[in-house]
């Protein structure tokens, strides 16, 4: 009940930006003459596009607010009822993260995918402040990051890290990283360990990044060609084969290969075809973040002559749909979320044969991801009240990011007592997803 009120006064408080908010791209089309489409698949377009977005949403700047989090996002996830939010916080407090979390899920009428890969998180144990990172957002990700810990150790840090971000409110993990920029040959083994740990506690796990890293560049900077061997590169991306059946999203990267396609994997339909065929991966796919591509010195052009007039995000997201993506990762101001938005949506309805296209990508994509969320929301949508005071106790057991992970080791009596919390936030057999 605290949280239907909690929720509400958020929308109430929100209410006359979202008002200012709520005018509509199609009319706005149909206004300047630019609909080659009929206004009502115009219009069901405009309700269906919104679930391929997964957006950056950022609190930075405001660690006083109540949500932590700016007042521009809320109206936006509730209009465009975007498919899913990757929450920058501002804060280290789990409380105000995890009433974020809550908040933003009461916003829209499918669940809400709320992803992280790394969070930080601050409290007090015996009367010292710590703070602890979780998740999959390190080089390497969680894999490479403790790949020193024996078995044991690894599986039990999968566990923590896994019940604390459900404990937030999450339900998808944006990892295991599982490409080979992990450097450790027991990537197959630890990742079966992190998804078994994610799914335990209800979360779900995003293996990335297809299909593999390049050894000499920050894709967050710049892609180079890589031009590896065909031979080679199926041997690099081989272990989303062997992992295909274990999660219901797979996330690609923005690797340059000239041998394969002309275009980075982001916009390729050759190398998401590869990924359909040659992994057998039937889930849901997601691309990087797209906003990454504007660091580059050289940044993607439109693509193609008709997208030369849009916001460059709307032309790259455009360009990932019919690449063959569900999901597009747009992150950037609410204002340029709503310019992607808009540009996308002004391309599917010309009419033209690559507008008509994009159309049938973007009710391809809503459905699928549409069906995905309706079969799981019970477990999509739940929630667990965990105690700060536990939360403060796994904060001082796990490793911190200095730790020397040699000489790691767990507290057994700390790790015993958090059992029973463990234990009262797994899930069922009949809720987990298959």
């Amino acid at each position: 009940m605290r949280l239907c009120t909690f929720a509400s006064l958020v929308i109430l408080l929100l209410a006359p930006a979202a008002a200012r908010a709520q005018s509509s791209v199609v009319d706005s089309l149909e206004a300047r003459g630019r609909l080659g489409i009929p206004r009502e698949r115009a219009r069901e377009l405009e309700s269906e596009l919104g679930q391929l977005f997964v957006i950056n949403v950022d609190g930075f700047g405001f660690p006083e607010a109540d949500l932590a989090l700016e007042p521009d996002f809320a109206p936006l996830v509730e209009q465009l009822q975007v498919g899913g939010v990757i929450p920058h916080y501002g804060s280290s407090s789990y409380e105000r993260i995890r009433r974020t979390n809550r908040a933003l899920s009461a916003l829209t009428r499918l669940p809400l995918l709320v992803c992280c890969d790394i969070v930080r998180l601050s409290g007090r144990k015996d009367g010292r402040f710590e703070s602890a990172a979780f998740g999959d957002g390190y080089t390497g990700g969680f894999i490479g990051k403790f790949k020193s810990l024996n078995d044991d150790q690894f599986q039990t840090l999968a566990r923590l890290n896994a019940f604390v971000f459900a404990a937030l409110g999450m339900n998808v993990a944006l990892g295991p990283t599982v490409d080979d920029s992990t450097h450790d040959p027991a990537t197959e083994a630890r990742a079966r360990h992190v998804v078994q740990a994610l799914t335990t506690f209800g979360l779900q796990p995003v293996l990335k990044h297809f299909p593999f890293l390049p050894t000499t560049a920050n894709l967050h900077r710049a892609s180079p060609d890589t031009r590896v061997p065909p031979e080679v590169a199926q041997k690099r991306f081989s272990i989303f084969r062997d992992l295909s059946g274990l999660s219901p999203i797979v996330m690609t990267t923005h690797l340059d290969d000239s041998l394969v396609d002309g275009s980075i994997v982001t916009f390729s339909p050759a190398w998401i075809g590869i990924l359909r065929r040659d992994t057998g991966y039937k889930g849901l796919l997601m691309s990087d973040g797209l906003l990454m591509l504007r660091n580059y010195a050289n940044p993607p052009g439109p693509g193609f002559p008709e997208l030369a007039g849009l916001d460059a995000t709307a032309a790259w997201a455009v360009r990932a749909i019919l690449a063959g993506h569900d999901m597009i990762i747009v992150e950037g101001s609410a204002a340029q979320t709503r310019r992607a938005f808009a540009g996308i949506l002004a391309e599917a309805c010309r009419g033209s044969e690559m507008g008509n296209e994009l159309a049938a990508r973007i009710e391809e994509s809503s459905q699928r991801i549409t069906a995905f969320k309706t079969e799981h929301e019970q477990l999509l949508r739940r929630q667990v009240d965990v105690p700060m005071s536990t939360i403060n106790g796994i904060i001082s057991l796990v490793p911190k990011e200095n730790t020397d992970l040699s000489s790691f080791r767990f507290s057994a009596v700390a790790l015993a007592g958090l059992a029973p919390e463990l234990a009262s936030a797994t899930v069922t057999p009949r809720e987990k997803i298959q």
